[in-house]
This record gives C-alpha cells, structure tokens and sequence, in this order.
C-alpha cells in the first residue's frame, strides 16, 4: 500500500552545469502529471511524464527541473545593436507582407527569448546524465509513500478491528429488538384498557410485520464481508484506493439501512458510533493509491 503524497529530490550535473529535480505529490481521483521545466525543454515533458507513469497510477504529480549553467552571467539582455538589426529586419518583413509595423516593448522582451532559445542546448544533449538523477528522485518519492502507507496500514487495521467490535455488539443489540417491542406493546395496550394474550393472532400478526421491518441480518452479513474485503486490500500489491472507497460507501449504505430499521435505543447509538469511525476511515482512505 502506498499512500498518494509524498517528495523526492536529486541532483546531477557536469563541469559546466548542474541540475535540480524535485517530485511531489497530493491527492487526487486520476492521475495528473505536471512539469515545470526551462522554456526551451518544453518537449521534454513527454519523456518525464513516461518515467513518472513507472511509478503512479493515482495522484496529482508534479516535477520541476531546473537547470544551470555555470559561471555565466544572468539577468543580462542583448545588446543595442541586436535589437537594432533585429527590429530593422521586421520592419522589411512587415513591409513585404503588408503589415503595420509598431514595436513595442513587448516586441524586444520575445526578441530577447527568441535569442535564449537560440543559444539553449537541446534537452537530448543532457538526458543521459538528467534521466539517471529523474529517477533516483522518483524512486525517493516512492519511498517516502511506501513508508506513509505503511502508516496508513497500521491505523486501517486498528480502525477496522473496531468496527468489528461494533458489528458484534450490533448483533447482540439487535436480538431483543422484537421481544422489547412485544413487550411495550403489550403494555400499550393494557394501559388502553385492550388487554391482549400474546396468542392472539391480531398481535403476532403485528410482530411478524415488526420483525421482518427491522430484521438487520443480511446488512450485518454484508458488513462483515465488506470490513473483510477491506483487510484484503491492505495486503494487496496493486493499487487498491479507488476500491476501497467503494468498501466505504457501501459500509455506509449498510449501516445507514440498520440505523433507519433501529428501534432500539442501544442499537441506534452504536450505528451512531460505526459511522463516526467509518467516516475516520474514508478520510485516510483518501490517503491511499
């Protein structure tokens, strides 16, 4: 089990660069990859997002890579000069073509960039030594969710072991259900002066419908099979947040069915109780590939 948030960093470079790449990851339904990289490596984010496919099948990803060279000075535009040859040759073109020519400031700052990029190396040029420092960042990501999910294991299983403690005393909460209402209604209809024998076939007529309103056995049989479906995922190999999320709501449809039947104020409490735990659980479960 891996949980879906984590980071990881790595470094490489050479005599005259170097290099940074940092990985993170939150939650999320799918999966979405993001790359922040220079300008010019922009078609670079095909390869990266294939490495980090390696590695996620959930989660919002996002990798930067930033990258350096060494001693050159930065922050320092063009000279007067290129500008000047740059501006005079798109005014001929403009006059060529029929266009207005007006250059702005905006013009000179992507004549700027269209110098950068001219000069930029290829992305291709370094992938041998990037590649090699993207995945020991991916491989330090994966870690750290490893270790998280194994975090996330320990506490599902202690959670899980109190909604099993809950099914059970649901169950036993649920065995007096008919008699107490036998009872009370026995004793509704004395104090109406309708004193009744439990033969009477009006009255067990109104117990055959009360029992079988209330009975909660086949939603106490579907959540034990779902809380032990939940244990399974715990010790799957694959990717199993997306499944147990669906555990969840459907230990919630099935607790929800035995709080409606409840008539009984024991019964009703402990309903009260699994939804509040299995609530704590759906919010780790978020948690998880």
């Amino acid at each position: 089990m891996k949980s879906m948030t984590g980071f990881g960093r790595a470094t490489a470079g050479g005599a005259d660069w170097d290099a940074s790449i940092d990985i993170s990851s939150v939650n999320r339904k799918g999966l979405e990859i993001s790359c922040s990289l220079p300008r010019q490596w922009q078609g670079a984010e095909l390869q990266i997002s294939q490495k980090a496919k390696e590695f996620f099948t959930r989660g919002k990803v996002y990798v930067g890579v930033k990258f350096n060279f060494k001693n050159t000075p930065k922050n320092i535009l063009p000279g007067a000069d290129f500008f000047r040859d740059a501006l005079r040759k798109l005014k001929d073109d403009c006059a060529v073509l029929g266009v207005q020519y007006s250059p702005t400031v905006e013009t000179l700052i992507e004549l700027s960039r269209d110098l950068e990029a001219d000069t930029f190396p290829d992305f291709s040029e370094y992938w041998a030594d990037i590649e090699p420092a993207l995945m020991a960042a991916l491989a330090q990501i994966n870690s750290m969710r490893q270790t998280e999910g194994a975090a996330l294991k320990a506490d599902f299983e202690r959670r899980l072991g109190i909604l099993q403690d809950l099914v059970l005393k649901i169950k036993d909460a649920s065995k007096n259900t008919v008699s107490n209402y036998r009872d009370s209604l026995l004793a509704r209809l004395k104090n109406l002066g309708l004193e009744l024998d439990i033969s009477d076939e009006r009255v067990l007529k109104e117990l055959a419908i009360f029992a079988d309103r209330c009975d909660i056995c086949e939603e106490i049989t579907r959540l034990e099979s779902h809380i032990s479906q939940f244990f399974a995922c715990l010790n799957s190999s694959e990717s199993c947040g997306r499944k147990m999320d669906f555990i969840c709501q459907e230990l919630g449809r099935e607790i929800n069915t035995i709080a409606s039947k409840a008539n009984n104020l024991a019964l009703s409490k402990l309903a009260i109780d699994f939804k509040n735990e299995l609530e704590r659980i759906r919010e780790q479960v978020q948690n998880v590939e």
